[in-house]
């Protein structure tokens, strides 16, 4: 039934495009057409190229279409043949350059096992490519495949694959001004008290048509009066929902409290008036989930903070950039289960570094303690919010003592088309054109025994991988270094053999 539900859901979720009114006509964002595809250059390329009706049209079904269809957020939908041949060359061109699909972590860096991976395959990107250096052929309409009946964009998107939703909440009437500055409503709505504690499985959060285009981003946050309190799911440019998975689950307790919705909106130069809902699902309340996940943690990167190294504000300057840093060191074993990244305009690439705990065996015996780069945003876009879900065998199994390094770019220069005006300083700021930095991560908190049991049932999933795939692929890295020799030598376990740091 996971699997299913993994394969199901929608592969992301395309809630609001806030900023196209800023970066309108940029490549960034809008597929717009560049010249006509001349066919003839193409000609003899390939005796058997790809055609819209046999390959292309079930690559923009899997990657595009959830966009790209009328009524859609897209600029223009793509689900025949005559709606996307005027933008093949624009197609070929973003792709190329990983705008679009708008997954933008580096595929040559850390980890690559993620349950809402909607990125092109190689393979796809190179099809795309020969299609449009064809010219675009259409090929035969008979091997068409049956059109996706995409959900109605204000219906829950998991409502299709999880059922109708156990709990909703709304803000109720948000009134939103034509001009002036940025504004940060938070509103608060009475959370019942539950007969027992409850496990999320997953939440969606949606607004009105109109009102996306004025919402920066909203964040909805569980505030009990006894009992963990925290930020539950956001939802931005990008972003919609979070599905935790069937055997993975944030913990409700009892309460009373308050469900608080905290957004963020922008005048777009008509006056409107919005409402924002979020909808719970929850497991059974007999079958609880086998992993317990926390709220998101949320890590500022962009704010002094004295016990930090190398900890400073934002202060950008003109035709500049800066890189700011923010470490973690777990004080008790984690397990990883999803992160996101956000920034505003001038921030271009986000990373998270693992420095893991004791001194690594290496071909010269003891070495230096090993770093590990698991995930690197290169290619950051504003315009985009995606949480990034770990597989279930690829989510990093952390011991004490590990150190997360997380590291923000910022470039204030020409060579950032968002930059809007070089010339300026800019500083931390809650509005679109000033500057921030957050990480936000779930993880799952483990004791020492449970760290050493998942421990041992992670490698059992990482053979099994190999056993399926041939490799362990980057799924490997999910685990401390010198555990993967032991898993790669057939030893049953390199815990105890991992000597201290001195």
């Amino acid at each position: 039934m996971k699997q299913q539900l993994d394969q199901t859901i929608p592969a992301r979720s395309r809630s609001c495009r806030q900023l196209v009114r800023l970066i309108a006509g940029t490549a960034a964002v809008l597929l717009l057409p560049l010249h006509s595809v001349n066919a003839a250059t193409a000609e003899g390329k390939s005796q058997h190229p790809p055609t819209f009706s046999n390959e292309v049209v079930r690559i923009l079904q899997q990657n595009c279409q959830q966009c790209h269809q009328p009524g859609g957020i897209a600029p223009m939908p793509l689900e025949t043949h005559e709606q996307a041949r005027p933008w093949a060359a624009r197609i070929k061109y973003n792709v190329s350059r990983r705008v679009m699909p708008p997954w933008h972590l580096d595929p040559t860096i850390g980890i690559q096992e993620f349950k809402n991976d909607f990125s092109l395959s190689p393979q796809d990107l190179d099809t795309l490519v020969a299609w449009v250096d064809a010219g675009a052929p259409e090929g035969d309409p008979a091997m068409l495949p049956a059109p996706v009946n995409w959900p109605n964009w204000l219906e829950w998107e998991l409502e299709p694959t999880l059922g109708p939703p156990d709990m909703i909440f709304e803000t109720g009437p948000i009134a939103i001004r034509a001009s002036g500055g940025d504004f940060w409503p938070s509103v608060d709505v009475e959370w019942p008290a539950l007969a027992q504690p409850r496990f999320l499985k997953a939440a969606e959060i949606r607004n009105t048509i109109k009102g996306r285009g004025a919402l920066h981003h909203n964040n909805v946050s569980l505030r009990l009066e006894e009992g963990p309190s925290g930020r539950v799911v956001g939802a931005g440019a990008g972003k919609r929902w979070d599905y935790f998975g069937e055997d993975t689950g944030i913990k409700f307790e009892v309460g009373p409290g308050v469900i608080n919705f905290g957004a963020h909106y922008f005048p777009i130069g008509e006056e409107l008036e919005d409402n924002i809902e979020v909808a719970f699902w929850f497991h059974p309340e007999d079958e609880p989930p086998a992993t317990e996940a926390s709220v998101e943690i949320h890590h500022l990167i962009d704010q002094f903070d004295s016990d930090q190294p190398r900890g400073r504000d934002i202060l950008i300057p003109p035709h500049g950039t800066q890189t700011m840093y923010r470490t973690w060191v777990l004080e008790q074993p984690v397990m990883l289960n999803s992160f996101r990244g956000h920034m505003h305009l001038h921030g271009i690439a986000m990373s998270i570094e693992v420095v893991w705990p004791g001194r690594v065996n290496d071909y010269y015996g003891h070495g230096a303690n090993r770093r590990d780069v698991i995930a690197s945003i290169n290619n950051y876009n504003h315009n985009w919010q995606t949480s990034f879900i770990f597989e279930d065998d690829a989510r990093p199994l952390l011991p004490t003592g590990t150190a997360i390094v997380m590291r923000t770019h910022f470039d204030n220069t020409e060579n950032n088309p968002l930059s809007i005006d070089p010339d300026q300083w800019v500083v931390f700021g809650g509005r679109s054109v000033d500057a921030m930095s957050h990480f936000h991560v779930s993880v799952t908190y483990l004791e020492e025994e449970e760290y050493g049991v998942m421990l041992a049932e992670r490698k059992l999933q990482l053979m099994q991988r190999k056993q399926r795939d041939g490799t362990f692929r980057t799924a490997l890295q999910s685990i401390h270094p010198n555990e993967r020799i032991a898993l790669e030598n057939g030893e049953e376990t390199a815990t105890e053999k991992t000597p201290a740091a001195p």
